[in-house]
């Protein structure tokens, strides 16, 4: 079965989102790097890591199911990063972003009628439950960190040993 014009549109729009992610924490990494947060940096690459496999699954299942997948440009990432917890709050707020979108993808295969889409996604959607509380807990690590530089090492530690 093919997928409709609309949810084609729509997968195209969330395996660019993905590769967006990925831009988006390759770049974080970079500057945690820049402030010797070495194992934050990792973590960081893990999820750029992640954030593209996410986006070569749904681009197999379009494959799959016979459609075009249509890359787009990805914009250039214009924020740099100074602040750990800056860095971590941007993260939440764009893994929160990432999930609305999911549901919406989600929702709009339930209104075509397109079960087998909707199977496919129920695993991005516990992902992104995951992708949330990690982005959380990085968040509480670093506020509790605050101006301690040995807090602040010690949770990079923790970071780095994922």
């Amino acid at each position: 079965m093919k997928l409709s014009a609309k949810l084609l549109k729509a997968l195209n729009k969330q395996i660019n989102m993905e590769l967006a992610s990925g831009y988006l924490y390759r770049s974080m990494s970079h500057d945690m790097k820049n402030l010797a947060l070495n194992g934050y940096a990792k973590w960081l690459d893990k999820q750029y890591e992640e954030e593209r496999e996410h986006a070569f699954k749904i681009v197999s299942y379009v494959e799959d199911r016979d459609g075009v997948v249509d890359f787009d440009s990805v914009e250039g990432v214009k924020k740099h990063y100074d602040k750990p917890l800056d860095a971590a709050k941007d993260s939440l707020a764009h893994e929160e972003k990432v999930s609305a979108s999911i549901r919406d993808l989600f929702k709009l295969a339930r209104e075509e009628g397109d079960i087998e889409t909707e199977v496919f996604l129920q695993w991005f959607i516990t992902e992104q439950i995951e992708e949330e509380v990690n982005a959380r807990d990085n968040v509480a690590g670093f506020e509790k960190a605050k101006d301690c530089e040995g807090l602040l090492f010690m949770f990079d530690a923790h970071l780095g040993g994922r």
